[in-house]
């Protein structure tokens, strides 16, 4: 195998496709590019079994063939070339790979067989097609919430289903939950698939606000496409928890008021509250919500207080995870927000107030002590 190509495209290529090598690993293989050229397309692969990155270049190809090679220290060669070099040379033969970048700089590392490389799965199935920018919106009203919790795998992604003219992504991990959707007629994926949130990120990473992005899914698997740029991932087994079935339809109290507001008087009240479970007090009496935490280990106490619209019959209060509730409130980005409640142990819900913002959240209250 042998072919010239730019060393920027390379390097681009390979910072990308090592997204895909593991850190550490037993399998000597997967530490490896896949390179395989024809003609004049060069094909670079890298999997840890469980993610895969597949790119197509266009090179100045002289000699088809392919090889595997150290991913790191390839890598690591490339990016570190003088800033001068503008092409590199790739010559593999006899299980070594020459690269050569100036008449005088040149480097050699160990080349293996290929044949043995973990051959990518075949992805055809429902396919998607959503512009980088809204697949980015989808996946930043999500994803925080996905839950870390080993035991309950399920949980550990982000659904994403297709049906009734929307795609819509939820994410939850039984304390917090993000829900938000886009209208696309036709788009089905009716029974939902589970993404790793990580491979959501690498995508979001490589794509550009103007690109689409496909994504295709399988019972096992799901491919995103952005250009020549291939993303294959494994699918998290379900199914997903009914999720419809612990948001509340309707309600007794809701209180809506100025987003910005509310979050500086949480960020003013979050450092005092106690260390192990960061609640914040929230009294609403008549339209004023007085906002208050202590932390028992120091003896403190803070308070502070904001108008707001509360319907709702009597005084009433609620405890919430300060830090859940000024992730969530700062993921609002508009000008008021609207908290539905019943109980002051039942789901909450919060959303922005604007027409079509197409999210919420639901956040599950503490325990007042009193």
């Amino acid at each position: 195998m042998k072919f010239n190509i730019k060393k920027s495209v390379l390097q681009e290529a390979l910072q990308i496709a090592i997204s895909a090598i593991p850190n550490k690993s037993t399998l000597q293989i997967l530490n490896d590019y896949s390179l395989r050229l024809e003609g004049n397309t060069l094909e670079i692969c890298a999997t840890d079994l469980n993610l895969g990155v597949r790119i197509k270049l266009e090179v100045e190809g002289e000699r088809d063939g392919e090889a595997l090679i150290n991913a790191r220290k390839f890598s690591d060669l490339v990016k570190a070339l003088v800033p001068s070099c503008e092409s590199v040379s790739i010559d593999v033969q006899d299980h070594l790979t020459r690269i050569k970048w100036s008449e005088k700089g040149q480097a050699s590392i160990t080349s293996f067989d290929a044949s043995d490389f973990p051959p990518f799965p075949e992805v055809e199935g429902n396919t998607l097609t959503l512009a980088a920018s809204e697949l980015a919106f989808l996946v930043e009203k999500t994803a925080f919430a996905v839950s870390t919790d080993n035991t309950r795998q399920n949980l550990n992604g982000v659904f994403m289903e297709a049906k009734d003219g929307k795609i819509s992504m939820v994410a939850t991990d039984g304390h917090r939950m993000g829900r938000a959707s886009i209208e696309q007629e036709g788009a089905n994926l009716e029974s939902g698939v589970i993404v790793l949130p990580k491979v959501l990120q690498l995508v979001l990473r490589l794509a550009k606000n103007e690109d689409s992005v496909e994504i295709c899914t399988t019972e096992t698997h799901v491919l995103f496409r952005i250009g020549a740029t291939q993303i294959i991932s494994k699918l998290i087994e379900g199914p997903y928890p009914n999720y419809r079935a612990v948001i509340p339809q309707n309600f007794e109290r809701t209180v809506q008021a100025n987003a910005t507001e509310l979050l500086d008087k949480v960020h003013c009240i979050l450092p005092m509250a106690n260390p192990r479970t960061h609640q914040i007090r929230f009294q609403m009496d008549g339209n004023n919500m007085e906002l208050s935490a202590t932390d028992p280990d120091v003896g403190g106490e803070t308070r502070e207080a904001l108008a707001v619209t509360h319907n709702g019959e009597g005084s009433f209060s609620i405890g919430f995870d300060g830090r859940y509730f000024y992730e969530i409130l700062s993921m609002c980005k508009s000008e008021e927000v609207v908290l539905k409640m019943n109980t002051p142990i039942g789901a909450c819900i919060i959303e922005p107030v604007g027409d079509d913002m197409g999210f919420s959240f639901l956040l599950m209250p503490l325990r007042l002590a009193d």
